[in-house]
């Protein structure tokens, strides 16, 4: 029992370390700041609030219109937020999401310190209690928990990964493969992405293990166990990776594996890879003693350090590390290092239990305590001096997700100062001048000390207050509205996914899950949106209507049209827009078959292309103007618009005078291409001014590169100055004004469908005068959905490049539109068949039956060696080889 209670101590251990920042920072339990910030707040705790909607059933699993319009939440979810942990989500109000991830972040950081203890002392039975809870410790505060706990999926497969060591071992010794496959299944299960890492590193431990260190004997069947359980593993985790990796293919995220691998450099940024292993000074410690000591250790400890150095190298060479990570990232550059750390720290056990085995002293020598006091204190003076002096410098991870040279120096100084001190610990040990007692007492002070430095920099130092979005989150539930309707913003004024996180449906989105289709088909119809992100900001009055946009949410106080107010707190307001429909809605047969594509044209010639196709109508929606007045501006227009200034004085504008009649809403635009670039080349071409006031700044930017609305006028002379803050040449430029009674007129002319959202299906009604008539439904037409008009089965039509339209009778139509993630049914059968074939396995081996499968081990052997070498090849010579030939 006492031996097993152990077990709690280093998570234990973790919670006072923890809570002992948090009260310092006035973090919450102690106060009202929160360790969220970028991914956190972009993704985690908005998905969290999905979930929570999902868990009461207020939103589906599956089709999951509060994202992108309408999407699987199923890939996300295995993305993002797939942990056991997630379900306190449904115990936690949406107001204390920000602040209940200090928790989450605590209980994982405690999961890994618990697993890390299991193992070692599964693993090394010599190794002190003591000792056990600071290496245990020391890889709950690793730099990967550090650097990267905002993506806080990544600390499950963090916690779940000595475990799943645990499985290998098993399997490699005693021919058991049942933790093996349980272990990897949740690997798999909570994240599929970081799986890709996981299946790599598997086939390089085994390939090394059996190629140089498995008993001969046992090799073979080795082969064979691993082989056929990891075959186990795939099929038992198909309804996992198989949906999630088609939504990914979809997606706008792939890219040319080619090109990311020929630009960068060789070497990777340091100042940011470095210090997520410089967070544990130890290993590096650990790693001199081995080399100065090897042949006293048992040698399965060089299995260790073959590993540990495998995984170092990409570290340093940066195609490797875009291998490592699908072949390129954008940030978060070792998403494989608590591999590379734990590897370390394995050895760093090996090095510390030789020791024990050797060193039985019950007494330590005077001086050598003093000595290892006095290194120990040097970490200390060390960590106040940095604190005090240059605590700005190193804490610039959280404010830039990147390191500096600057703060690169001062992580490596104190790095060099701690693994001094380790290494003068250590050796003291080995030298057998101190005993085990007062070793293992000054290396948890070591311990404490450096996890104190590493969570304050990367902890405190993004320590915030939790209660900034409240105003954001008192929106949620605000509209008592039951049709199928979405909300938008006017601008960006807070993370994109949280308007689906306020249980609304919207067109935001932003993972690497967006899909390429419906990025685009935004960005055509004017919506601003960038890399990943499609903001529902931008679009007009008309794509505003027909994309069901029936709400919007603004500042507080920049209102300045009609429109009912339906709730106002402090910042925000909620106003229900006039001249819209419902997300579905009754089109002709013409309009499908010259919709099915946009053409190719400017995006405000593409807004009267939609109106006129879809309300089936000759009728002028918008009047497009020319400039009245070029200062210092040579321009010209055709299949591409191009200012430039003739004096090459970088100074001019362009003004329009237009004389509205009646009430017209005027857009602005300038858009080149379509991409999922971060930042447009023609980004902060422009200030814009309407009547001398001004509009915008720096368009287009990152918030704000859809059509931009300069505002509706009636009845007067309105003066746009466009000032040109450089050459632009662009494929679409100009301004357009919207007749606000032509799209009156022709939307309360329209036939709305009544529709409504009940699980994975849209149910309702819809009317059409003939047998020509289409439902127009703007959600993103991919894989997975089915349709039955009044009972039968129907074909869906993709229309607008990525949306739907179903054919309808004459009369009134029930419909039915249904949606399964593509690949859910499949992988869910591989699943059931996966689990048949565990279950069937086990009976076969313990009945003692494997010799039935021995004819297995030599196709199993070429098949393997073939496999490592590829993997190899692939992961560490062909990166480089594309580096250099370019």
């Amino acid at each position: 029992m006492k031996k097993n209670g152990s077990f709690l101590l280093a998570p234990a251990s973790v919670m006072v370390i923890m809570l002992s920042v948090f009260f310092v920072s006035r973090m919450f339990p102690f106060g009202y700041n929160t360790l969220s910030w970028c991914d956190m707040n972009q993704q985690v705790i908005p998905f969290l609030m999905d979930f929570k909607d999902i868990l009461s059933g207020k939103a589906n699993m599956f089709l999951n219109l509060q994202n992108a319009g309408g999407m699987s939440f199923w890939g996300v979810f295995l993305f993002f937020i797939s942990s056991p942990f997630s379900f306190l989500a449904a115990f936690v109000d949406k107001a204390d999401f920000y602040l209940f991830m200090n928790i989450l972040v605590l209980l994982k950081m405690m999961a890994c310190a618990f697993t890390a203890s299991v193992f070692f002392r599964f693993r090394f039975k010599k190794l002190d209690v003591l000792q056990n809870i600071a290496i245990s410790v020391m890889y709950a505060f690793c730099g990967y928990a550090m650097f990267y706990y905002q993506n806080h999926v990544w600390l499950d497969v963090m916690y779940l990964f000595p475990i799943l060591l645990i499985g290998l071992i098993k399997l490699a010794d005693e021919g058991k493969i049942l933790w093996y496959v349980l272990s990897f299944s949740a690997i798999l299960t909570v994240n599929f992405y970081l799986s890709y890492m996981v299946s790599i590193f598997l086939v390089l431990v085994s390939g090394v293990y059996v190629c140089f260190f498995a008993k001969k004997g046992t090799r073979r069947k080795n082969i064979v166990l691993l082989g056929v359980s990891t075959l186990i593993t795939a099929l038992i985790t198909a309804v996992v990776w198989l949906p999630s990796l088609m939504q990914y293919t979809a997606s706008a995220r792939t890219g040319d594996l080619f090109t990311s691998l020929r630009v960068g450099g060789l070497i990777s940024r340091l100042d940011t890879t470095f210090p997520v292993i410089l967070c544990s000074g130890a290993i590096f410690a650990a790693l001199i003693v081995y080399l100065f000591f090897a042949r006293r250790l048992p040698p399965n400890t060089s299995f260790v350090f073959i590993l540990f150095v495998l995984t170092m190298i990409p570290v340093f060479i940066e195609p490797i590390n875009k291998m490592w990570q699908t072949g390129n990232y954008q940030a978060f550059p070792v998403r494989y290092g608590y591999i590379t750390i734990f590897f370390g720290l394995i050895l760093l056990a090996a090095v510390l239990s030789e020791i024990n085995r050797e060193n039985r002293l019950t007494s330590s020598s005077p001086l050598a305590v003093f000595g290892g006091m006095l290194a120990v204190s040097a970490v200390f003076l060390a960590e106040c001096l940095i604190f005090y002096k240059e605590y700005d410098v190193v804490r610039i991870y959280t404010e830039t997700l990147w390191g500096n040279s600057a703060s690169f120096r001062l992580l490596l100084l104190f790095s060099l100062v701690a693994g001094l001190a380790y290494l003068v610990l250590l050796l003291l040990y080995q030298f057998r001048l101190l005993g085990k007692t007062a070793f293992s007492v000054l290396l948890c002070v070591m311990v404490v000390l450096e996890c104190v430095f590493n969570s304050g920099v990367y902890v405190a130092s993004a320590a915030n207050n939790g209660k900034t979005e409240a105003a954001v989150i008192d929106l949620s539930g605000r509209i008592g509205d039951d049709s199928l309707y979405r909300v938008k913003s006017e601008e960006k004024y807070f993370d994109v996914n949280l308007m689906g996180g306020l249980g609304y449906h919207t067109l935001s989105h932003y993972t690497s899950l967006t899909g390429e289709s419906f990025l685009y088909t935004m960005k055509k119809l004017g919506y601003s949106s960038y890399w990943m992100e499609v903001n529902s900001n931008g679009g007009t009055k008309l794509t505003d209507a027909v994309m069901g946009n029936r709400y919007t949410i603004l500042r507080r106080g920049t209102s300045f049209s009609k429109e009912q107010e339906v709730y106002r707190n402090e910042k925000y307001e909620i106003r229900k827009k006039e001249d819209t429909l419902p997300v579905g809605f009754v089109v002709h047969s013409d309009a499908i078959q010259a919709f099915s594509t946009l053409p190719d044209t400017t995006r405000l010639n593409m807004q009267q292309f939609v109106f006129e196709s879809l309300f089936h109508t000759q009728d002028k929606l918008f009047t497009y103007y020319e400039p009245t007045l070029l200062n210092n501006i040579a321009y010209t227009a055709g299949e591409r618009y191009s200012l430039t200034f003739p004096d090459n004085s970088a100074e001019g504008s362009v003004v329009y005078r237009i004389p509205v009649q009646g009430t017209e809403t005027l857009y602005f635009d300038c858009f080149d291409r379509l991409s999922n670039s971060l930042i447009e080349h023609i980004n902060s071409s422009f200030n814009i001014l309407v009547n001398g006031m001004t509009v915008q700044d720096d368009y287009p930017n990152q918030s704000s590169n859809g059509l931009l609305n300069l505002g509706t006028f009636r009845d007067q002379t309105v003066e746009v100055e466009i000032q040109v803050l450089k050459e632009v040449d662009v494929k679409s430029f100009g301004i357009a004004g919207l007749k606000d009674d032509v799209l009156k007129k022709a939307v309360s002319g329209t036939a709305a469908a009544q529709l409504k959202q009940s699980g994975n299906r849209i149910t309702g009604t819809a009317d059409a005068a003939d047998d020509q008539s289409y439902l127009f439904l703007p959600i993103t037409d991919g894989r997975g959905y089915t349709a039955t008009v009044n009972g039968k089965k129907t074909e869906i039509n993709c229309v607008l490049d990525s949306m739907m339209a179903i054919r309808l009778d004459k009369g009134k139509n029930e419909i039915s539109v249904s949606y399964i993630p593509p690949g859910f049914s499949l992988g869910s059968c591989l699943s059931a068949v996966g689990i048949a074939a565990l279950i069937l396995f086990l009976i076969f081996l313990r009945k003692g039956l494997y010799h039935k499968i021995r004819f297995l081990e030599l196709p199993a052997i070429v098949f393997f060696t073939v496999l490592f070498i590829g993997v190899f090849t692939a992961v560490y010579i062909f990166p480089v080889v594309i580096y250099y030939w370019r």
